[in-house]
């Protein structure tokens, strides 16, 4: 899906990590493993690299559609 006030990329996934949450652990627990993916793979956000974000629970938006298919044939 495209966001049609940006022009980006969207993907919504369910959580790849199911267990409990201890009070140690941050809101996005569930979807570490694919913000941790997506720094490995697309880079860190910064000023300069800013190919991709985690907008909430769930829910990515990527500036490049081969970003997104990328994303989507590992997590989806």
């Amino acid at each position: 899906m495209k966001n049609e006030l940006n022009n980006w990329y969207v993907a919504s996934v369910m959580p790849p990590a199911i267990g409990q949450v201890s009070k140690q652990s941050h809101m996005y627990y569930g979807w570490t493993p694919c913000i941790e993916w997506c720094e490995q793979t697309f880079g860190e956000i910064t000023m300069d690299n800013f190919r991709w974000r985690f907008i909430s629970e769930g829910v990515f938006e990527f500036r490049y559609e081969a970003d997104l298919t990328a994303f989507l044939l590992k997590w989806a």
